[in-house]
């Protein structure tokens, strides 16, 4: 029975060796895939993350330069705005002005209209004087 049991155990422990060398490749070659799907996923998860990292970066750039931009149109439209309401009190200005000049204008024009009627009239009388003189 000793030696029975000496066999036993030796068939035992090649047996158990043999599993060892013929399952251990097939483990370590799904353990080995399994760690790089998992360093792989790992590598993924982190670009994704800053892949988003970036996405949300340049969405917000994109919101400063539309802000910006907006802002940009709304200075313009002001200047836009106070440039048209200058020039149309610059205009009411030159106006007012000019009606102002208008009746100075009309005053020098009936000057010259009654010192017109001056002269005539003293030519006139001159020329009577002198058609009284020759009869």
């Amino acid at each position: 029975m000793n030696y029975s049991l000496i066999v036993k155990s030796g068939l035992l422990l090649i047996a158990l060796a043999t599993d060892l060398v013929v399952y251990s490749p097939v483990r370590a070659d799904i353990a080995s895939p399994m760690s790089q799907k998992q360093q792989q996923l790992e590598q993924q998860r982190n670009e994704l993350t800053k892949q988003v990292s970036s996405q949300k970066l340049w969405e917000q750039f994109r919101q400063q330069q539309d802000e910006q931009i907006l802002r940009q149109q709304q200075q313009i439209e002001q200047f836009s705005r106070q440039n048209q309401l200058r020039q149309q009190q610059r205009l009411e200005q030159f106006n007012r002005q000019n009606q102002l000049r208008q009746p100075s204008a009309q005053f020098r024009l009936n000057q010259l209209q009654q010192q017109q009627r001056q002269e005539m009239d003293i030519l006139r009388l001159q020329q009577q004087l002198r058609q009284q003189q020759q009869k």
